[in-house]
Order: structure tokens, then C-alpha cells, then sequence
């Protein structure tokens, strides 16, 4: 129910429950990774440290990973606390619920203030790795008519994040000497994907590190400056290393640039000894 004083529905306790598991299953599977969660709601984490902590009870084997000393330790912090922090990973809740009718009445904090798009633009770059957005509402239970600032742009993350998850494959075109390299580099047990989201030729990743390969195709899709030095910067900037291959590299010598890939991720390019076999998804 909406609280008496805001008026909002704040900290809904699945939402609180949700991030928790979030939390241990990080401090289990990779603890040699930071972690910090976000929220646009003081109460909401409040509620979630105080749960965190609650649930170390029975699980003492993760006590060291989140109360202990560390370089960058467990936090759980306001947008506007985490302005001068970053982690390896981070979890943003939002913290703000629906009312049982299905509204959400609620500005989401900072968020619908002035200043407030800087706030959400601060807090979806505070991830150096990876974020995961936890929510207790559609984009369809928003009310534009009353939202301002932040909250709009908050608002129209999630209507696209929504549309990434219900767009239909479309057939893949790919460059064949691209399609060619995918299959080189899941023989050295890289994840691969062509045509992703449309935009990007091949990616490939390891461990949480992703790699955007193109070839001199992108020369012809758009201006010099933007293919050489904008696009570049725009995804590293998002994250992602990036690497330009030729296509005669590609074409002369396709398991050298394979190799040049897995040793960006980290791995090791070692020779492959089985015949590799790929089962197109269309």
C-alpha cells in the first residue's frame, strides 16, 4: 500500500527478496568480483542491507565477501551516493512498487527531480562489467503524463529493454568469412553471436569480457570519421573492446585473427586438434 507520508509504494519486499538472491549468488559464483546495488529509493536500501546482512545468518561462509575488508567492498547505495563509486558489477533496484490497483505513483526519489537524468545517467555507468536492472513494475504500469526528468528517461530504458526481449530473429546475412571466424572461435570455446542486435557484425565473449569484431563492411555503411574513430569510441565507452579486422587477414589468415581474438579475452590460443562442427540457428 502506498506509504501515508510519500504517497508512494516503496521497497515492495519481493523486489527486496529478488535482490538478496541476486546478492548471494554473486558473493557464491564470482567473488573475486566487486559488487554494489543502486537503488532510487533511501528506505529500499535500507531494507535490502538490513536483509542482506539477515540472510548471512545461515549462510556464514559469505560473511568475508560482504562485510569484510576489501579493495572495493559489498555496498548498497542511493543514485546519489553512488556518484564516486564503480564496481565489476552492479545491481540496480529501483526500489518503488505498484499500488494493488497497478499504479505506480511514485517520482522514483532523485529520479524526478531536476538533475535527475544526470542521476540515472551516472547510475547505468557505474558497472564496469555488467548491470542487471531489477523492477517491480511494466513500462505499461507508468504514468507519462506525470512523470518528469529522470523518471522519463528511467521510463524509456525499460520500454526498451522490454522491446529487446520481444523482437522476432531475423534471417542472418552475415559475412561468410564472419561466419567462418564464429566457428574458429567457438572451437576455442568463446561465446558467439552474428548479427547481434542487428548492429554489430560478430561478438564474442569470455569470462563477462565481450569483443565487437567488424570488417572493412562498416567502411561502406557509413562516414569515414564515424567508422574509424566514432563508432570505436562509442562502444568502449559501453563497455565492449573492439577490433577491426581486414578482410584479406581474414581471408589470408583466419585462425591468426581467431587467435588475436581469444588472447583479447584473456584466453589462451592454443591450436585446435578436433574438427569443429556448427549447427546454424538460422
Amino acid at each position: 500500500m502506498p506509504d501515508s507520508d510519500s504517497g508512494a509504494v516503496e521497497s515492495p519486499q519481493a523486489e527486496v527478496d529478488r535482490v538478496v538472491d541476486l546478492v548471494l549468488d554473486h558473493a557464491v559464483r564470482k567473488p573475486h568480483e566487486s559488487l554494489m546495488v543502486i537503488t532510487a529509493s533511501e528506505k529500499h536500501a535500507v531494507k535490502v542491507m538490513q536483509a542482506v546482512l539477515a540472510a548471512l545468518t545461515t549462510r556464514p561462509e559469505l560473511v568475508d565477501y560482504v562485510i569484510g575488508d576489501r579493495a572495493e567492498p559489498f555496498a548498497v547505495y542511493t543514485i546519489d551516493q553512488a556518484v564516486a563509486q564503480s564496481r565489476d558489477r552492479v545491481i540496480f533496484s529501483i526500489g518503488f512498487g505498484r499500488t494493488p490497483h497497478g499504479r505506480v505513483l511514485s517520482d522514483f526519489g532523485a529520479l524526478g527531480h531536476p538533475g535527475g537524468e544526470r542521476l540515472l545517467a551516472v547510475a547505468m555507468t557505474r558497472a564496469r562489467r555488467s548491470m542487471a536492472i531489477v523492477s517491480s513494475f511494466k513500462p505499461a504500469d507508468l504514468d507519462d503524463g506525470r512523470m518528469k526528468h529522470g523518471a522519463v528517461a528511467l521510463a524509456e530504458i525499460l520500454a526498451e529493454i522490454g522491446a529487446r526481449e520481444s523482437e522476432e530473429p531475423v534471417p542472418d546475412d552475415s559475412d561468410p568469412m564472419l561466419v567462418d571466424l564464429a566457428r574458429r572461435l567457438e572451437g576455442h570455446g568463446l561465446r558467439v553471436a552474428l548479427g547481434h542486435r542487428g548492429k554489430l557484425g560478430l561478438v564474442a565473449s569470455r569470462g563477462g569480457i565481450c569483443v565487437a569484431i567488424e570488417t572493412d563492411e562498416v567502411l561502406l555503411k557509413s562516414s569515414l570519421r564515424e567508422s574509424l574513430r566514432l563508432r570505436p569510441e562509442i562502444l568502449r565507452r559501453l563497455g565492449w573492446h573492439y577490433l577491426r579486422v581486414h578482410a584479406f587477414e581474414l581471408f589470408s589468415d583466419p585462425d591468426a585473427v581467431a587467435g588475436r581474438v581469444v588472447t583479447m579475452l584473456g584466453g589462451n590460443p592454443a591450436p585446435i586438434t578436433e574438427p569443429v562442427t556448427v549447427v546454424s540457428g538460422g
